[in-house]
């Protein structure tokens, strides 16, 4: 099945009836319902003749008129089962004509999306169970069509249109290093890839009724683990990853020939806000030494960046210095005479190490960290230290998740490399949380308890620091009873 496919044009002259005169009728007659000639433009294409699809004509909002399948047989659209005598003909009131791929000679919706994929009996309205995307899944290119609405008081009787639109949208993307790197610029790339936080399964239902581009509404979406299971490229790259490499397909999660070499999968269409920290790289550079912790770096794709049914989204993350960047390149289906042009929005990595709390102003047991009180009861502040390489300029800010009426962090949001009088990249940040005597649970009292998150703002865009600075697990700030 050709799979490099923009909206489609579903050409179907059905038992070759399109070639008959047509005569308009204003009460019902024996005139049989004909679907339209070929047609074609730069973005549309006929429909592949390997293709069959489920037709259906909802009749005045209460019986299926038309129930059948479409195939080609060499010259036209036929149906798969042949019609009653004289044909599906108008009949007095409302059609609604409508359809979906139902197989493409190879694979079937019935099998891709198993059998709770229905049409409703009473309302025209198709189901699709939740189905999971990642890259083991066997690419479905599922069709489904726009709606045309005809009613027999306007006496249009001409043939009908089917124009079939993707349901998915599709994604590549590779890492290399950046053509820009030195010649000597090299790491040790661990893992690339889209981490358990990626929500691939989706539901939807489509609802035609209301004819024109129907309404599809998403159920629940939730994080159901990796896309591709993540490889270690060390092992097989070697110690020094440089512009020389092969790039990786992240999806596919091997090298590959050439950056364009990367293949493209099959995805739910999703918000910018399913494809934040969603990226996660780990690498260390070929100069560290032994011993020397890896580097982990989240990243988001760029911002503005959603993925909508019927298009193809190619990214390249590039690394040079430090410095990871994502280029965006959203493609027709298919390339054509015209190619959209390339959208590039830098990505930030962002880089940070925990340098720990002092342990003579709290008592720690783990990821616990407690209030400890002075010779007359009252919480000392707890001290923490951190360090933040990149961005070299941005606003960290320090977050309490819970009961944060009970706690104050000083400073609780600072700037980074942007004035003389800032902290600069790699400078140690000290911190305070501090509490009250009257926030003291009584003696016997649970414990108050709060979560934090650290975060960095850049361009207005609001990156997790998390992931470097809570590695070994979120910390708990507990505020303990009296004693």
């Amino acid at each position: 099945m050709n799979t490099q496919r923009t909206t489609i044009v579903l050409l179907l002259s059905l038992l070759a009836l399109s070639a008959c005169d047509r005569q308009e009728m204003t009460t019902e007659g024996a005139s049989p319902i004909r679907f339209a000639g070929p047609v074609q433009t730069k973005v549309t294409d006929a429909a592949s003749h390997t293709d069959r699809f489920e037709v259906r004509d909802w009749l005045n909002n209460s019986t299926y008129h038309i129930n059948n399948t479409l195939a080609y047989n060499g010259s036209t659209w036929d149906y798969g089962t042949t019609p009653p005598t004289p044909g599906y003909i108008w009949k007095n009131g409302h059609h609604l004509f409508f359809g979906w791929l139902k197989d493409d000679d190879a694979y079937s919706t019935s099998s891709f999306f198993g059998p709770d994929f229905s049409l409703s009996e009473t309302s025209p309205t198709l189901s699709l169970p939740a189905k999971t995307m990642n890259n083991s899944v066997r690419q479905y290119d599922f069709l489904y069509s726009y709606a045309v609405l005809r009613s027999t008081a306007e006496n249009d009787y001409s043939d009908v249109p089917l124009i079939f639109r993707h349901l998915f949208a599709q994604i590549a993307i590779s890492f290399k290093m950046s053509d820009g790197a030195g010649d000597s610029e090299a790491i040790v790339l661990k893992q690339v890839y889209l981490n358990n936080t990626f929500k691939n399964s989706k539901s939807a239902t489509i609802d035609f009724s209301t004819g024109g581009t129907p309404a599809v509404t998403y159920g629940n979406v939730s994080a159901v683990g990796y896309f591709s299971t993540p490889q270690d490229f060390s092992s097989g790259l070697g110690a020094s990853y440089t512009k020389t490499s092969l790039p990786i397909d992240v999806l596919a999660q091997n090298p590959v020939a050439s950056n364009d070499a990367k293949a493209s999968y099959f995805v739910w269409p999703t918000p910018e806000a399913d494809l934040k920290d969603v990226i996660t790289i780990v690498y260390r550079l070929s100069s560290d030494p032994v011993g020397v912790d890896d580097r982990t770096t989240t990243m988001s794709f760029p911002e503005g960046t959603s993925w909508e049914c019927g298009n193809k989204y190619s990214y390249t993350i590039t690394y040079s210095s430090g410095v990871l960047k994502i280029v965006e390149n959203v493609l027709p289906w298919e390339y054509r005479e015209t190619a959209i042009p390339e959208v590039t929005a830098p990505s930030v990595t962002v880089m940070a190490s925990w340098l720990g709390w002092d342990e003579n102003s709290c008592s720690i047991s783990g990821s616990d960290v407690s209030f400890i009180t002075d010779g007359e009861g009252n919480p000392k502040p707890i001290r923490g230290m951190f360090k933040i390489y990149s961005p070299t300029e941005c606003t960290y800010n320090i977050i309490m998740t819970d009961n944060a009426g009970k706690y104050t962090v000083t400073p609780a949001s600072a700037t980074i490399g942007s004035g003389e009088t800032d902290t600069a990249p790699g400078a140690t940040i000290e911190f305070e949380i501090s509490t009250t005597k009257a926030n003291l649970p009584a003696s016997g009292d649970p414990a108050i308890t709060s979560g934090m998150t650290f975060t960095v703002e850049v361009s207005g865009r609001t990156y997790s620091l998390d992931s470097e600075l809570q590695r070994d697990g979120a910390y708990n700030i507990i505020i303990p009873p009296s004693s």
